[in-house]
């Protein structure tokens, strides 16, 4: 860095304050008679006093704006120095003003003098009226002559050379906002606006604060206690109140009690005089594929802003809202439990008779030969590998107890964070750190957006009916042998205390929806989809499933990598989940192929090769018809893992939803696959599965539509969510995403009957007649 320009400066600055110390001072005092636009000059050696009173245009009840502009000859380094003194306060300013946008880290290392300092020559201010507190009470008097309002504006500069400054007075007739009606305010960095808001005997327990704006300019709005001094400042705006960045679009919801001291609020909006608050460089997970945004400075920013105050929901509506759900969600559950008891005693599986049998393991374990002979074995039954009943009981609860431990000690921390958020958005004001959609978020309860956590209640509420249904099941259909698909009660169990815990935590992700806790939402739909992909391949397959050891251990090792990607999805975290999840794909593959004995298929391969050397029989498939389903099932894997890293590339997508959208994927795939090849086996689907298939298909592609149709968007900055936002749609309480939770959930137990109800035709049929695919 060169001294050379900074020590010249001060020099300059000795000589001159040498020079000014033996010239006197002037302080010319001036009354103006009226609030129009005047131009005044001074220097260091004059200044001047404006006294604003006695006019009466200062009668009035509307606070002024104080406006101040000069022309672009005003030095930075020896700006004019405005002081507006007030019966009150004091407010001050410089002309031109400097704003620098709040800096990123990587904007440290650059030159100081480089980063974005914007000179703003048009500065205007509003002035809080001298009587605001008892404008607000009413306890000011009618005569226009008890609330006339004075000010003293001081003008000063230490430039040696004179300059010239513009003063005018505007009074502020759209300041007092009245429910239901729309304003526009023209707003700038430098140009600051807010207006006031008072409840009235009519107004709702909750009232909304719509803001938008034509521009995609960078703007923080924040909604203040009545009282003066404003903070409206770039600089300040953010000390006090209820603050959020937005774009073209924002909303804030408030609670009547939460200002009842002041009996209104102030609705303060200033500009940024760049985009870095609102871009991709500030958000917390920037797209390490996209290149980083520069601030770019603008010295005539200026947006025109609409602000419509209208009434939320009160009390009335909100029970009426939460009431409402609850009724429905029960009474359909009630039916829904009525008539799967009902199916039970008078459905497919009330022909059948079911006498308790013990249930004893048949399993030796099974020499070379014995494996060879299995493996060349083209068509397989299922008492071949359903040989170990009781072994296969206790591996079915095993997922239940893994199930209720690890739900458990993962929701313990995610309730303390989630909290914790909560209390800091409470205490700080700070709605950037949630990603609520904030044209639908009704608070209660200390939480700011009651109905997204509500709205979950679903889910706990099918996951009970679940269970109760696999109970009742239970106590009519025991563990049996030699007959039927081996139950699994304890896997199902796992299912329905899934679905209910995936509530739960549902619930704590949405009390503070963030770039940082995403994964609370979706790990125990990891857990779902996995329990269906298991349940499906243990039908056939129970003596060689995987364990719920193994297969919680594989989904420990999904949801951190989950949590790596979103935190960091550079390039090289997605080439390592496709490296390890191809080799998993490959090593699931080989195991599905041969039966669990990979060795002794490979070695069995090795033999094939080395007696007929590399020809088309020594490759050629035992088991024909495993082999093109496993393969087609590995093209569509591979096929989505380059669909998904076009996609993140481009920022349609994000890691964990990616990585949620995979494993739905397979589960669908599986599902279709075996409920194909039920069908190609001359089985077929019982009335109960039917109806269960269909329910789950209708209700899934209704959720589905709501789903899509996002009001948030955690993977870019606050206020580029925030033009994502959309007002309700049910009960003037419930957004889409609440509806896609009350959807969904019934979605998820019509899928586990559908699971649960899909091999009743063959509940009786002896295994060694149940063919394995």
């Amino acid at each position: 860095m060169s001294w050379a320009p900074h020590l010249t400066a001060l020099f300059t600055w000795i000589h001159v304050a040498g020079t000014l110390a033996t010239v006197p001072l002037l302080i010319e005092k001036i009354e103006p008679n009226s609030t129009k636009a005047r131009v005044y000059t001074l220097n260091a050696t004059h200044h001047v006093a404006l006294l604003f009173r006695n006019i009466p245009n200062l009668k009035t009840p509307n606070p002024f704006l104080i406006k101040t502009w000069s022309s672009g000859s005003v030095s930075e380094r020896l700006p004019i120095l405005v002081v507006a003194q007030q019966k009150r306060q004091v407010s001050a300013w410089t002309v031109p003003l400097t704003v620098e946008p709040q800096r990123t880290r990587e904007d440290y290392s650059e030159e100081e003098n480089n980063v974005g300092k914007t000179l703003f020559h048009n500065v205007s201010r509003i002035m809080c009226h001298d009587f605001m507190r008892e404008i607000i009470n009413g306890e000011f008097s009618t005569l226009p002559l008890t609330i006339a309002q004075s000010f003293v504006v001081g003008l000063s500069t230490s430039s040696p050379t004179n300059v010239s400054v513009h003063v005018e007075l505007e009074e502020q007739t759209k300041f007092f906002l009245k429910a239901g009606k729309s304003y526009t305010l023209s707003v700038s960095p430098s140009q600051p606006k807010y207006a006031f808001y008072k409840f009235t005997d009519k107004t709702s327990d909750t009232v909304v604060v719509e803001v938008g704006s034509g521009d995609d300019i960078c703007l923080t709005m924040s909604i203040q206690d009545a009282k003066c001094p404003v903070f409206d400042m770039y600089k300040d705006i953010k000390y006090e109140g209820i603050h959020q960045t937005m774009n073209i679009k924002g909303a804030v919801t408030i609670r009547r009690k939460d200002f009842q001291g002041s009996q209104g609020f102030f609705v303060v909006l200033v500009a940024h005089p760049d985009d870095t608050e609102c871009g991709q460089s500030h958000s917390a997970l920037p797209s390490p594929l996209t290149a980083r945004e520069k601030p770019n400075a603008d010295a005539n920013i200026e947006t025109k802003v609409t602000v419509l105050v209208r009434d939320g929901l009160g009390w009335k509506g909100y029970t009426k809202a939460a009431w409402g759900a609850i009724g429905v969600l029960l009474l359909l559950a009630v039916i829904l439990l009525a008539m799967q008891m009902a199916l039970n005693r008078y459905g497919t599986i009330a022909k059948y008779c079911f006498d308790d049998v013990i249930v004893t393991d048949h399993y030796h374990h099974m020499d070379g030969e014995q494996v060879c002979k299995l493996l060349q074995e083209n068509r397989l039954t299922l008492s071949l590998l359903a040989r170990q009943p009781r072994k296969i009981k206790k591996r079915s609860y095993n997922y239940l107890s893994h199930t209720l431990s690890i739900a458990l000690f993962y929701s313990i921390p995610v309730v303390q964070l989630v909290v914790t958020y909560q209390r800091i958005v409470n205490i700080t004001g700070n709605e950037d750190m949630c990603y609520y959609n904030f044209l639908c978020a009704h608070p209660a309860f200390g939480f700011s957006d009651f109905n997204h956590i509500f709205s979950n209640i679903g889910y706990v509420v099918f996951g009970i009916v679940f269970i109760l249904v696999v109970m009742d099941r239970h106590r009519i259909i025991q563990f049996r042998k030699e007959k039927g698909i081996p139950v699994h009660y304890g896997l199902f169990h796992a299912m329905g205390v899934a679905l209910i815990i995936e509530g739960l935590l549902s619930a704590c992700y949405h009390i503070c929806p963030s770039q940082s806790n995403y994964q609370f939402d979706t790990s125990f739909m990891y857990v779902m989809t996995v329990l269906i992909m298991v349940k499906l391949y243990q039908n056939r397959h129970p003596d060689i499933n995987a364990t719920a050891y193994t297969t919680f251990t594989v989904l420990g090792a999904v949801i951190f990598m989950a949590t790596v990607g979103i935190l960091n999805g550079s390039l090289s975290v997605w080439v390592l989940f496709v490296v390890s999840y191809s080799a998993l794909c490959v090593a699931v593959s080989l195991k599905i192929y041969f039966l669990n004995h990979v060795l002794d298929g490979l070695k069995q391969c090795k033999g094939m090769i080395q007696k007929d050397g590399f020809s088309s029989d020594a490759f050629k498939p035992v088991r024909k018809a495993r082999f093109c389903l496993l393969l087609t099932s590995n093209l569509a894997n591979y096929a989505m893992l380059v669909s998904g890293l076009c996609l993140y590339s481009r920022n349609v997508t994000d890691f964990g939803t990616f990585l949620l959208g995979l494993l739905m994927a397979n589960a669908v795939i599986q599902t279709i696959f075996y409920t194909s090849m039920k069908l190609c086996a001359g089985e077929r689907v019982c009335p109960e599965a039917t109806i269960y298939g269909l329910l789950g298909a209708a209700t899934w592609v209704t959720a589905g539509f709501f789903f899509l149709d996002a009001a948030t968007l955690w993977t870019v900055t606050p206020a580029e969510s925030r033009q994502w936002n959309q007002p309700c749609v049910l009960l003037d309480f419930y957004d889409k995403h609440d509806v896609w939770h009350l959807l969904s959930a019934p979605a998820l137990y019509f899928t586990f009957m559908f699971l649960m109800c899909l091999d009743d035709d063959i509940i009786d049929r002896p295994q060694c007649e149940i063919p394995v695919f």
